[in-house]
């Protein structure tokens, strides 16, 4: 009888439901604020501004704009080192993105399997990862030294060469030991990212592929690289992005030399805005980087959405 008077509690109106709806879609503004503020300030900001100098004549000495309209991109497309730039950026991107991912899915695949001290050779996988490119760049430079450096005391040892050679003093072999570099250095993030996949892949589809006598190429084939691909083409348009802005482990290996030849893109901007004084031109080079970034993305979120249509 006691419950019959107990008060019945009524659900909320419409208009109770739409304030807290705003309350939390405040709340929600508020907490990402911070983030939004840090990425306008550092990444927006200085992206608008060196849009606004690409089109401007600026003074190295008094930064006194002038403005000068494209003139900064005809005089850039018109320089052979643009387009040299341009070719050894390819080849630096090229390069260690495709090696990265032969060996870093393939990596993964080894340290996927039931191993012995599994556990162990997933951490030390990690170590190259986590050298500073600082370190990096001057480890590999002592390495290929001509006099005191390993690499040729090796390959003397071994009769390959009949003297040191001064890998870094030309330009082919420089940019050659930072791809190299590069591919060792930023492999470990691939194997991170396609292991942390492998590890969500459904038991029961190899089970059952399995039972209808699949064989490990098919497993591979049918099973494993679907559900890998979306994966692998985030992680390759987060290295294509990374690596084609890469300035420190390129610039720090030969500073650009010998005679530009590890001189890529980002390199440029620098060689252009600190040492020709030409901040305009500079400016615009990485403002066609942006351009060739956008660009490359766009084709890589087709290609993710056509491999996410496919898995499902």
């Amino acid at each position: 009888m006691a419950s019959a008077f107990k008060k019945v509690r009524k659900p909320k109106s419409n208009r109770h439901r739409g304030q807290m709806a705003r309350s939390d879609h405040r709340l929600a503004i508020l907490m990402i604020s911070p983030a939004i503020l840090l990425v306008f300030v550092f990444a927006l900001l200085p992206m608008l501004q060196g849009l606004f100098a690409s089109f401007f004549q600026v003074e190295s000495a008094t930064l006194k704009m002038t403005f000068n309209g494209i003139d900064n991109y005809v005089w850039l497309f018109s320089k052979p080192l643009f387009w040299q730039s341009l070719w050894r950026s390819i080849l630096w991107v090229t390069g260690t993105t495709v090696f990265q991912f032969v060996l870093g899915i393939g990596i993964a695949l080894l340290l996927h399997q039931e191993l012995k001290g599994r556990n162990i050779a997933r951490g030390m996988v990690l170590f190259p990862y986590l050298i500073p490119a600082i370190v990096l760049s001057l480890t590999w430079r002592f390495i290929l030294d001509p006099t005191m450096g390993i690499f040729n005391r090796m390959l003397l040892d071994f009769g390959l060469i009949s003297r040191p050679i001064a890998f870094l003093s030309k330009p082919h072999t420089a940019l050659l030991f930072v791809i190299i570099a590069g591919i060792w250095k930023y492999t470990p993030f691939v194997v991170m990212m396609v292991l942390a996949r492998l590890q969500v892949i459904p038991v029961e589809l190899e089970e059952a592929a399995k039972l209808d006598g699949a064989n490990s190429w098919q497993l591979f084939r049918y099973i494993t690289w679907p559900w890998l691909l979306p994966v692998v083409i985030v992680t390759l348009l987060l290295r294509t992005i990374w690596t084609f802005r890469q300035f420190d482990i390129v610039y720090l290996f030969a500073f650009g030399g010998p005679l530009f030849g590890t001189t890529t893109l980002p390199v440029l901007v620098r060689y252009l805005a600190f040492d020709a004084k030409q901040i305009g031109p500079a400016a615009a080079t990485a403002t066609a980087m942006l351009v060739m970034l956008l660009v490359m993305s766009w084709g890589y979120f087709i290609l993710y959405n056509r491999a996410e249509k496919n898995l499902s």
